[in-house]
């Protein structure tokens, strides 16, 4: 009888025994969990896409007064060209000073028409005012690369884009470790607009065909463009690309808009942010 009193005591302690252990399991396991997330929750990057305003100063007053509403103080705007009509000096001032007087951190490049004026008369009007036409920064692990592929003519190396090629090709390497956002004005390829970067250049063309390669390879995540003054979302070529409506209200396809990004890696969620009237 004590025999089996004591081997009731022993399966009872051991039974208890397991239930601690599979308790304190469990809450170490919710607060591994729960340590995750947050880590997660602070990888979230959250920032704006605006391009092609075209120097209507009102409506680019109105995105940058929505995107800080949505985003607050600290909220980031990249912009991807076209600010101006000709790109003249006066205009690029003034797009800056309204940038400037925004608050909001910003990262720009230009559009086409923003180096219309300087390439013409060869005078660096872009470098003056906003400075490097090309960059690169990271956001809580999150890469970007500003690429400047406005000018029709030569490309990645036309007017100031000299030494990006060789600079892109080493950026795009990290891509493979981290997560890659790619930004530009024109577009690479679309499934339905031969507006692209090279549609009247074969050479820049062939560019084009080099950057999606490279970007490919490198597992570029997302290119966002603009251009074309009408969103769209595709898939071409095995590279994502976000097309971002325009800003201005002038040969405007759709609404005023621009696009508010955020994401917990690896996803994206976007947003379509009207210009109010």
């Amino acid at each position: 009888m004590k025999l089996l009193k004591r081997v009731l005591l022993v399966i009872l302690f051991l039974t208890v025994l397991i239930s601690l252990l599979q308790a304190a399991d469990l809450i170490l396991s919710k607060s591994k969990r729960q340590r995750q997330s947050i880590e997660k929750q602070e990888q979230l990057i959250q920032f704006a896409v605006m391009g092609d305003i075209h120097s209507d100063w009102e409506n680019f007053r109105k995105a940058l007064e929505r995107a800080r509403e949505e985003m607050g103080d600290k909220g980031l705007v990249i912009v991807i060209g076209d600010l101006t009509t000709i790109g003249k000096k006066n205009e690029l001032l003034e797009a800056k000073k309204i940038l400037d007087e925004s608050g909001l951190k910003y990262f720009v490049i230009p559009g086409n028409h923003d180096i219309w004026w300087g390439r013409k008369y060869k005078q660096d009007v872009w470098q003056e005012v906003f400075g490097k036409s090309f960059q690169s920064f990271k956001n809580n692990g999150v890469k970007f690369i500003l690429i400047n592929n406005a000018d029709g003519e030569g490309g990645l190396e036309g007017y100031e884009g000299f030494g990006q090629q060789e600079w892109l090709t080493k950026e795009v390497e990290e891509c493979l470790k981290v997560y890659c956002l790619v930004f530009m004005h024109i577009p690479l390829n679309h499934p339905n607009s031969l507006h692209v970067m090279g549609e009247e250049n074969p050479a820049v063309a062939s560019q084009a065909a080099e950057l999606i390669k490279l970007f490919v390879d490198n597992k570029v995540h997302e290119v966002f463009a603009g251009h074309l003054h009408f969103s769209s979302e595709y898939e071409l070529g095995g590279l994502k690309t976000i097309v971002v409506g325009a800003v201005t209200r002038e040969r405007n396809f759709q609404s005023p808009k621009f696009l508010e990004v955020w994401s917990v890696e690896p996803s994206l969620k976007m947003k379509e942010i009207f210009i109010p009237r």
